[in-house]
């Protein structure tokens, strides 16, 4: 008798425990931008909450999310969501039905959220967003198809010193390394002729994986500027090479200012490494909006930094 006791007892510690870590909430906040496409925030959209209930509905909303199955096409994410450091691209309009996630670095695979869940984030935006289900983000987004089957789906902070660094030479196409680098730099512009001169995160500062995650954002920056879409695609991981073969025509720009927020996050995956950094730029002298650069390296012998998305 006494042994089954006992055996009740360590039983139900270990339900405890399993629903403690089920429904624990891990991060200290949320941070929502809307997007205006797949590599674009809107300006001054970016909403944080630090109460544990928000935090709790999106945690909760995406870790019982129920992965779909299947074929569909996307257009950009209305919104890019931060849950600590992991982001979420979510789907998700007034319209009484359920929204969609998905993980950047996995955007073979959506999850759509429960009825419930999708309530309780439609009254959290309807917060932070007056205009929210009459006035989406974006106009002519991106569309793009992944390998999924579902309805509708779709996608920080101290301020540095501002530096400058000199425009990217066109060699270091060839080996970009891993940079981290927090620094921006306004440049000025000629608006006399239409043409602006762009701006570059300062390198100078980094060294190892963080320098060549900088050379290769100042690459981005340098090939837009150019129009160089020959060599657009070769700063992007290949599959990610891949979502753009359907892209016709590409809209150039030029970054005017720019500046690291926060810290590189490095982190070491299965297979390869997995690097994230943050930047707010402005584009032709506009608003300044927050762009979000993920990278990726194999784990081979002279595997390089390459860019898996930007949002």
């Amino acid at each position: 008798m006494k042994r089954k006791y006992w055996f009740l007892i360590g039983l139900a510690v270990v339900v405890a425990a399993a629903l403690l870590f089920i429904f624990r909430i891990n991060g200290d906040r949320v941070t929502v931008m809307r997007m205006i496409d797949f590599e674009q925030a809107e300006s001054n959209s970016q909403y944080v909450w630090k109460d544990r209930g928000a935090i709790r509905t999106f945690e909760y909303a995406f870790r019982f999310g129920k992965k779909q199955e299947g074929k569909v096409d996307i257009a950009a994410p209305p919104y890019s969501v931060y849950l600590g450091k992991q982001r979420y691209w979510l789907w998700i309009s007034e319209k009484n039905e359920p929204g969609n996630f998905m993980k950047p670095e996995d955007s073979g695979t959506l999850y759509r959220l429960s009825s419930k869940s999708t309530n309780k984030i439609q009254q959290l935006l309807k917060q932070a967003y007056p205009h929210f289900g009459t006035e989406m983000p974006g106009g002519n987004r991106d569309e793009r198809s992944i390998n999924l089957d579902a309805a509708m789906l779709e996608d920080g902070m101290q301020p540095d010193v501002p530096s400058m660094s000199p425009s990217p030479s066109p060699g270091e196409f060839a080996s970009p390394a891993i940079v981290e680098s927090p620094t921006l730099a306004p440049v000025p512009s000629s608006p006399a002729d239409g043409t602006y001169t762009p701006a570059y995160l300062d390198s100078s500062a980094f060294a190892g994986d963080e320098q060549a995650l900088i050379k290769l954002i100042n690459l981005r920056i340098k090939v837009i500027h150019e129009r160089d879409w020959e060599n657009y695609s070769q700063l992007f991981t290949e599959s990610r090479r891949k979502a753009y073969e359907d892209v016709e025509s590409y809209t150039g720009y030029t970054v005017t200012s720019i500046r690291l927020d926060g810290d590189i996050s490095i982190k070491e995956q299965r297979s390869l490494y997995e690097a994230v950094a943050r930047v707010v730029a402005a584009r032709d002298n506009g608003d300044e909006s927050t762009t979000v650069y993920v990278f990726q390296k194999g784990k081979e012998d002279g595997a390089e930094w390459r860019i898996a998305d930007v949002d």
